[in-house]
């Protein structure tokens, strides 16, 4: 008895061992939520020997990008929507769109935690992202296959003018890209392809040309001066050791901060999309950040995170929320709750050529819980509105230098491009 039970086990062990075999060779989609942690797309200088090249995913990409075309009700225009938080004693800016999640935050030296990237460098690994989704889609519709793809974004930050006061503010400018393809198309297709994708790219109009933002919906609540009882340390305090800092303060333990390659541009974004699924890893920053961008799945994604169309937007109240801090620690004015939300509405859905989407109606909410009367935070916001970087950057417009170069990308390929 012993001897069948035995042998009835080993039957069922192996049965079960050649069906997970069978699933896994016959479904490779379902690597889709596991690669992203078990390989480091993003530094990998890429070759497909495991046989997923994207052009899996640009057939079914194709064929979904057809059928919303021809959709009515995925023809109309798209809300799009965003909300920050800043969580209380560490005021970590906390990005929700939709159901996910993507943490802001800065380096200790500034009283922050280091748990996240900063604005700057997450709009440069949104604006990256948009030009890897762009492409995929445009060589799609044009019947261009593609076997790897890879964008680094990056951008020199500059002086300009707030659309606002006038006065002069810094933020991400002299934006670049380069598009490394591995393609069978001739170098006039993939050039025709690099033309099509930034004059139909919505993110990227977004920031070559000048966006009409109005002035933030301020909501005020009135806070107690004092609390009673026993309480916990909150944003109030987050700020008075954001203040010291600014005073000379500096933190306890040794830093940590990553130095800078020598040569590297200041802001720098690296997107790998992942061959079978079209997921784009977005690596940005010193500390090596990661993002992840999915299609929807009417879009042949598998809904993973968000789409760069989002994103962008939630950077723009990310910075936002960040200068409130600043302003509001320089000024030594209280905050005890800080919130924002933004809304925009994308035109049509991705893929016309004919018709290219672009943003209307662009506006956010601040949300602000305080001790101090309402006009001293009528005039924080005003102060925020004419520095805050990314706001001011939306406002204005610039250019952006786009360079595609056939073949894998590689450390070697990216500097004698950057030459």
């Amino acid at each position: 008895m012993k001897t069948t039970m035995k042998k009835n086990f080993r039957r069922v062990l192996l049965g079960s061992l050649s069906a997970l075999i069978l699933l896994s060779l016959a479904s490779p989609a379902l690597l889709a939520q596991a690669t992203h942690t078990s390989q480091d797309w993003a530094q990998t200088p890429a070759a497909y020997a495991d046989g997923q090249s994207i052009r899996d995913f640009q057939t079914r990409f194709r064929s979904a990008l057809l059928l919303a075309q021809n959709s009515p009700e995925l023809q109309q225009p798209l809300k799009l929507s965003a909300r920050v938080i800043s969580e209380s004693r560490t005021g970590v800016r906390r990005l929700l769109i939709r159901n996910f999640q993507i943490l802001s935050d800065g380096s200790r030296e500034i009283a922050e935690s280091n748990l996240g990237a900063g604005s700057w460098p997450s709009v440069v690994g949104a604006l990256g992202s948009a030009v890897a989704g762009d492409f995929l889609a445009q060589a799609a519709l044009k019947g261009i296959p593609i076997d790897e793809l890879e964008v680094v974004f990056t951008s020199r930050p500059g002086s300009a003018p707030s659309q606002t006061t006038g006065t002069q503010v810094t933020y991400p400018r002299n934006l670049a890209y380069t598009a490394f393809i591995v393609s069978p198309a001739s170098d006039e297709e993939l050039e025709d392809l690099r033309k099509t994708v930034e004059r139909v790219s919505p993110v990227l109009q977004l920031v070559t040309q000048s966006q009409n933002i109005s002035h933030g919906e301020l909501h005020y609540t009135q806070t107690p001066a004092t609390f009673e009882g026993k309480t916990l340390d909150g944003l109030r305090e987050f700020l008075a050791d954001k203040y010291a800092a600014s005073q000379g303060a500096v933190p306890r333990e040794p830093s940590t901060r990553t130095r800078r390659i020598e040569g590297q541009p200041p802001l720098r974004a690296h997107i790998k999309v992942e061959g079978s699924t079209g997921l784009r890893h977005i690596r940005t920053d010193l500390s090596n950040f990661q993002v992840i961008h999915d299609y929807p799945r009417y879009l042949a994604g598998h809904n993973l995170g968000p789409v760069p169309e989002e994103h962008i937007l939630g950077t723009m109240i990310t910075c936002l929320t960040h200068i409130y801090q600043i302003e509001a620690s320089k000024r030594q004015v209280v905050l005890d709750t800080l919130e924002l939300e933004v809304e925009g509405t994308l035109t049509s859905r991705l893929g016309h050529t004919a018709t290219p989407p672009s943003y209307r109606n662009i506006s956010y909410r601040v949300h602000i819980g305080s001790p101090e009367p309402k006009e001293k935070i009528e005039a924080l916001q005003r102060a925020v509105e004419s520095i805050c970087p990314i706001y001011n950057m939306l406002k204005d417009s610039q250019p952006v230098k786009g360079t595609v170069i056939r073949g894998p990308y590689t450390s070697e390929r990216e500097k004698s491009a950057s030459t």
